[in-house]
């Protein structure tokens, strides 16, 4: 710690907190750097803060830190959880305090508390120092990972593959699955044929350990070719290979047969084909889609034919072809945050000129209305010719052309329509109305006002803005895997620091729970100002900040809160 004159008047010092613990959630470790520079203090959770989790918190664990001119970095257990900018008053000597310190809700605990300290080191970047002998380690684990844990770096940190079993039924897929955990885990879900099966799967197993979780997915799917995607759902980069979270699918197998397997890492999601009844082939089969329909259930087309779903007196009709890498495109199409039909998929050749017609139908009513293509996965493996890309060649309502934009290296594409009025040349402005309602059905909000989903004794409230580029940001909000209302639209300006109120009440018992943030139609095309963003500016559980941090070009953002009651 330092105390150096606050220029601001913020009400800052310097104060480098290698670890602190609050009491109520046992796998938290927050590392927090405290300066008296303002701009890193505008968003200082983003900016300032470092939260990692334990996945054992018993026993003795090592947290380190190293602290250099450019740049500061944390360690816990000897992995390197995050590192941010060293702020400018940062640069003299600090002195060394431990402590043990308890405000409300941690004293909620009961008193005594107690804090063990084995040792604590500090070391020296200068040849020159003079090195001193280290005292026997006495933890019970007899740990001693070296400097601020950078021995053990390399190593990966064991945990217990799990086993998980789905459904029910005589067909069965095995999935290996495994992660690199940064910031949480990974999270997924698996579809056959376009139906999820089961909820949010949580990765465990270390894929640098060699470990895999197994995932047995029962079904009866009949007779035939069938399609599985794994979605990975919360892809992260930080900019470094020790700042990524990665989902892989180490092997799936069908009935005990192997299928063609490819890892997951920096993509959204992974497609394989398997055959009911008949020897497995060891080349993805052909799939002969039924005729059309017009019951709101998807019947799929040949290359270049026509699709037609849902009913009702107005249509959008969509223009889509794809480049196929190692499987089709998948994807989905909804209105207004609802989803129309089931998973979709590509076959026409986009580098051929080909187009897929797909004809939605409904009865949107009067107004703007804002539709969403979904594509679910995206591959880029290093080259052109190994590349799966969704496009959207032309997007039409009731016979009027709007305004379209190719999906290739994007999460998704937004597209807005004005029913009952002449067309309009340009994406119209939406002016939402302001309401609440507790039916699980979100009712959106002006910029800077409040949204509330749901109904019970707890609330989680986020505060959310976006950079809008060819549309707004769309998201949806899960809670231990559960979605809790519907697709919700980001509206105020984070540039302009505003920030909407999205309240989510539930009732999710004692424990730890998990959030999820979805940003579903990210899009960057090359520039600052050609760039759609989201952001989580701020997160609270029944009045009790969480970590949050910025989503731009990211899938979606973890949090966890404990509930103690």
């Amino acid at each position: 710690m330092n105390n150096l004159p606050d220029p601001n008047g913020l009400g800052r010092w310097q104060e480098l907190d290698v670890v602190e613990r609050y009491g109520v959630w046992s796998k938290g470790v927050y590392s927090t750097i405290h300066t008296t520079d303002r701009a890193v203090n505008d968003n200082w959770q983003t900016q300032l803060q470092v939260y990692s989790e334990l996945p054992n918190p018993g026993g003795y664990h090592t947290y380190g830190v190293n602290w250099q001119k450019e740049q500061i970095s944390f360690y816990v257990d000897g992995q390197l959880v995050g590192s941010r900018a060293t702020p400018s008053d940062m640069h003299q000597p600090m002195y060394l305090l431990a402590n043990l310190a308890t405000q409300e809700p941690a004293s909620l605990a009961g008193v005594p508390i107690t804090s063990k300290i084995d040792y604590i080191r500090v070391y020296s970047a200068d040849p020159s120092a003079t090195a001193v002998s280290l005292e026997p380690v006495s933890s019970p684990a007899g740990n001693d990972p070296g400097t601020y844990g950078a021995a053990t770096a390399s190593s990966t940190p064991q945990v217990t593959p799990t086993s998980t079993s789905i459904d029910a039924g005589p067909d069965q897929l095995v999935f290996k699955i495994s992660e690199d955990a940064y910031l949480g885990d990974a999270l997924y879900t698996i579809s056959v044929d376009g139906n999820q099966v089961g909820g949010t799967l949580t990765a465990h197993a270390s894929h640098a350990g060699g470990q895999s979780d197994t995932i047995a997915v029962h079904g009866n799917w009949g007779p035939g070719d069938h399609t599985v995607l794994v979605h990975f759902l919360n892809d992260r980069w930080d900019g470094t290979p020790t700042t990524d979270r990665n989902l892989y699918v180490d092997s799936v197998s069908f009935n005990g047969a192997n299928l063609p397997q490819g890892a997951i890492g920096n993509v959204l999601g992974q497609t394989f084909s398997f055959h009911d009844g008949a020897p497995a082939e060891p080349t993805i089969p052909v799939i002969t889609p039924p005729p059309t329909n017009t019951t709101g259930t998807p019947s799929q087309p040949q290359n270049g034919s026509s699709l037609s779903i849902g009913a009702g007196p107005d249509q959008l009709i969509f223009k889509i072809s794809e480049d196929a890498y190692l499987g089709d495109a998948l994807y989905t199409i909804s209105v207004d945050g609802n989803q129309i039909g089931g998973t979709l998929t590509a076959h026409a050749s986009h580098a051929a000129g080909q187009s897929d017609t797909i004809a939605v139908d409904g009865d949107w009513g009067p107004g703007d209305h804002t539709v969403l293509v979904h594509f679910l996965n995206d591959r880029w493996d290093g080259t052109r010719e190994t590349d799966r890309n969704l496009y959207v060649d032309s997007v039409s309502f009731n016979g009027t052309n709007l305004p379209q934009g190719a999906i290739g290296n994007v999460l998704g594409q937004t597209f807005n329509f004005h029913d009952g009025a002449s067309p309009d040349t340009s994406a119209p402005a939406t002016t939402p109305v302001l309401q609440t309602n507790p039916t699980g059905t979100p009712s959106q909000t002006q910029d800077g006002s409040s949204t509330s989903i749901s109904a019970g004794p707890d609330q989680l409230v986020f505060k959310i803005s976006e950079d809008a580029y060819l549309g707004d940001a769309l998201y949806t909000i899960s809670v231990d895997g559960n979605q809790v209302g519907g697709t919700l639209t980001a509206h105020a300006s984070h540039a302009a620091n505003q920030s909407e109120t999205i309240a989510v009440h539930g009732d999710w018992g004692p424990g730890n729970h998990t959030v999820l943030v979805h940003f579903l139609n990210d899009r960057w095309d090359g520039t600052p100002d050609t760039d759609r963003n989201l952001y989580v500016d701020a997160v609270s559980f029944n009045g009790t900040n969480l970590p949050q941090g910025a989503i731009g070009n990211v899938l979606g953002q973890l949090f966890s809160f404990h509930d103690l009651v």
